[in-house]
């Protein structure tokens, strides 16, 4: 490799690692979004990241044939954010191919005002609900409920980050009355994750 075959390789890993992620490029950027330096991101026009929803850095986003990555507004990551909306098939009686056919696809949700922890790896599927925080290095392959409280691997939830009567009153102070969610809902997660009745 000669002189300027290094110069461009090296900057070709410059611009790759280290340059902002072009919004542009994204299926969605809304007003305030932010992706740290260095990222990765596979098929970036299958990423929509709303208002002030904001990504820390060495984060890698692999969104793969037409499935999305979506996060609303309000939703904060630390470094180290893993996406992978893809899985392999695995037949009886056959090896794994590796072919991209092979893929199943899944879009992966994470909804407004969500705080997700250091090394958290979110998986095919998986859908985080408003409010909730992910612990750090938890790895979420299905639901998680609004305001709850999930850790480990796989993710599950062990609390809820407030009372029924302060989500209702964290509600009332930011969402319009027709996007607050009914307290009948929020009961019925508590009783169905935590498998107790909160009064």
């Amino acid at each position: 490799m000669n002189i300027l075959q290094r110069i461009k390789h090296g900057l070709g890993i410059f611009i790759h690692y280290y340059v902002k992620p072009n919004p542009s490029r994204l299926g969605y950027f809304g007003k305030g979004a932010m992706i740290g330096i260095p990222a990765d991101l596979k098929k970036p026009e299958n990423i929509f990241l709303y208002d002030f929803a904001r990504i820390g850095r060495r984060s890698t986003i692999m969104t793969m044939g037409d499935s999305k990555f979506v996060m609303k507004r309000g939703c904060l990551t630390a470094e180290g954010l893993v996406v992978v909306t893809s899985n392999h098939r695995q037949y009886i009686g056959q090896f794994l191919s590796g072919r991209n056919e092979d893929n199943e696809y899944k879009d992966i949700i994470v909804e407004e005002d969500v705080w997700i922890g250091i090394n958290v790896t979110l998986l095919a599927g998986s859908r985080i609900g408003r409010g909730a925080i992910i612990g750090a290095c938890s790895v979420v392959t299905k639901e998680i409920p609004p305001y709850a409280v999930a850790v480990g691997n796989p993710a599950k939830v062990i609390k809820f980050k407030w009372s029924i009567d302060e989500i209702m009153e964290h509600e009332r102070q930011i969402y319009d009355e027709k996007d607050r969610m009914p307290r009948e809902l929020l009961e019925r997660n508590y009783q169905k994750w935590l498998n107790k009745s909160h009064k």
